[in-house]
Order: C-alpha cells, then sequence, then structure tokens
C-alpha cells in the first residue's frame, strides 16, 4: 500500500506534498494495525529466528509461526566447548499471512487499507484543505443548521471490504478458565472458541 493509492482515493492531487505524506502514512498504519487486531495476527510476513531446531524424520522444520511463507537461512549450530555440529540448527524464516502469494487476501487487504486510510480524519483534512474541494455540506431550517463532511463510499459502503471481509484469515484462538483441565468430551461447557 503506498501513499499515492491511498491519495487518489482520498481525491488528494499527486504529487503528495512532503508535509502530507507523514499523515497519511499514519493512516496506513493505523488501518494496518486494525487489521492485526482484527485477524489475531499480522496481515503481511514477519521474519522470526529459531535457535535450536531440529528436523523431524522427513528433513522438515519444526517451526513456532505458521503458515511458512519461505525459510530464508539455516545455519548449524556449533557447540562452543568441542567445536563440534550439534545437531541443531538456527532457522530464520518468514512466516504469517501473505498478500502477494494470496492474491484473493491481497486484494481484500489492500482494498480495506485503502478505503480506510482515505477515511481517517488526517487525510480527509487534507482533502479538504485542497483547493476547490468542498467536503462539507451545511444544511439550515427555520434556524436550525447541521454541517456533515460527505464521504464518497468508506469502508462498507458502495461494496468496498469491511473488515468481516477478512474473517476467512483470521486466527481462532481455544481458551479455558484457570483450574484443573477436564477432559473436552465431559464438561462440553467448559472450552469455547
Amino acid at each position: 500500500m503506498t501513499v499515492e493509492h491511498v491519495a487518489r482515493r482520498a481525491g488528494i492531487p499527486l504529487p503528495v506534498a512532503d508535509e502530507h505524506r507523514a499523515a497519511i502514512e499514519a493512516a496506513i498504519s493505523d488501518a494496518l494495525a486494525e487489521v492485526t487486531a482484527y485477524l489475531g495476527q499480522s496481515p503481511v510476513p514477519v521474519t522470526y529466528t529459531e535457535h535450536g531446531v531440529t528436523p523431524d524424520i522427513y528433513g522438515r522444520w519444526r517451526l513456532t509461526h505458521e503458515p511458512v511463507v519461505d525459510i530464508e537461512e539455516v545455519a548449524a549450530e556449533i557447540d562452543p566447548v568441542t567445536a563440534r555440529p550439534t545437531g541443531r540448527y538456527t532457522v530464520v524464516y518468514r512466516a504469517g499471512l501473505d498478500p502477494e502469494g494470496d492474491p484473493a487476501y491481497g486484494a481484500i487487504l489492500r482494498s480495506y487499507v485503502a478505503w480506510s486510510a482515505a477515511h481517517n480524519p488526517m487525510v480527509r483534512r487534507i482533502a479538504q484543505e485542497i483547493p476547490g474541494a468542498r467536503l462539507q455540506a451545511s444544511v439550515n431550517v427555520e434556524g436550525q443548521g447541521v454541517t456533515f463532511e460527505s464521504l464518497p463510499g468508506g469502508p462498507g459502503q458502495g461494496g468496498t471490504p469491511t473488515l468481516e471481509s477478512l474473517e476467512a484469515y483470521r486466527r481462532l484462538t481455544v481458551g479455558q478458565p484457570e483450574g484443573i483441565a477436564p477432559h473436552p468430551l465431559d464438561g462440553g461447557q467448559l472450552w469455547w472458541w
């Protein structure tokens, strides 16, 4: 997601002025944080380093984070005393949701982040400052007035994606109250999603 992409959605002319770039970047960051909170994981791959990893009998790595996007580096660990290989490895890898590897997910993510960032109050203020732009409308009837901002199709309006459109990529967690854990088939009501 680029600043220019969000600026086009918000009606801000290109090239984006330097004083506006930071606000648009912050709006993109806010939208990505909202997606992260909703999904329960990063919406883009994250790089991890794990030490002491051993391969299984098929040569696959048993890594903590999933799904693994790619393995960047594998280094054999050396015992500092004997200077011999320990049989364990340090693995550097990227894992998580991959908008580049899954085009459907990538399209939904980019669309949601672009619309959310374009409708961020900071970005709307920038768009209001553009000469000739009229984002606010006023209505006065019998001494009563209201001023509102017309937003052209924010998230969830006019076919634009909402956070719920990312539901298929959401990480669900299982929890249980503290104490002695019963067998899942015994209580039934003590486990929830």
